[in-house]
């Protein structure tokens, strides 16, 4: 009886995931969901910088995407307290979408079952950090998928953390910066050429760390 009743509760946690994940999906597409949008529902709250954190905790297990919350952090508090704060809200997501996984899906995928993804998941496994570094470096792979797939490996949570954190600071500034950028823009401050610079800067540092980790993992 017990054993079915947890089998419930993930099902039921998996369905409630994805069940949020297609309305955010669907509020995202029809322009509903966006840095200004979130934006307006978080400033002026006396608790803004927890709430903050706390949607993007959020944001990371129903596939909105942490852009949108890295903008809104340096609308609303600009560059180096929406840094912290992104980043902060960024690495509490991953490890709560890390824990929930790892629960739902028991921690582990068996990859004698799995021989076609087995050897990918054997060398993440073995490459701790720099494995969740390249992972998180890739632009175009949603943060909530990553979460989803680096908890179905054996990778142990001090690797995970350190991993999340070195793969997602760069685009993190990145992200804030553009917001920070665009908010100089819009009051007519003239410090938005120096975030421009910072801006081209943090994207090659992007690049060069992600070819590091890469070589290091070959190694």
């Amino acid at each position: 009886m017990g054993s079915f009743l947890r089998s419930g509760a993930r099902a039921a946690a998996a369905l409630s995931i994805a069940a949020g994940a297609v309305v955010s999906i669907y509020l995202v597409h029809r322009g509903t969901i966006d840095p200004a949008a979130i934006r307006d529902v978080i400033a002026g709250n006396p608790f803004a910088p927890v709430v903050f954190i706390l949607l993007q905790i959020a944001a990371s297990l129903i596939f909105i995407p942490r852009t949108f919350l890295g903008i809104a952090a340096g609308l609303m508090f600009g560059f180096f307290w929406g840094s912290l704060l992104a980043i902060t809200g960024a690495v509490a997501g991953a490890a709560a979408g890390f824990a929930l996984w790892r629960w739902i899906g028991k921690g582990q995928v068996d990859i004698e079952a799995t021989p076609w993804i087995g050897p990918y998941i054997e060398r993440a496994e073995r490459d701790g950090w720099r494995a969740v570094a390249i992972v998180r470096l890739i632009p175009a792979l949603p943060h909530s998928v990553a979460n989803t797939a680096l908890a179905l490996t054996r990778i142990g949570w001090g690797d995970y953390l350190v991993g999340s954190f070195i793969g997602m600071l760069p685009m993190t500034l990145v992200q804030v910066d553009v917001g920070a950028t665009g908010e100089q823009v819009l009051d007519g401050r003239s410090g938005w050429i120096l975030s421009l610079v910072l801006l081209a800067l943090l994207f090659g540092v992007s690049f060069f760390i992600r070819r590091a980790a890469s070589r290091n993992a070959r190694g």
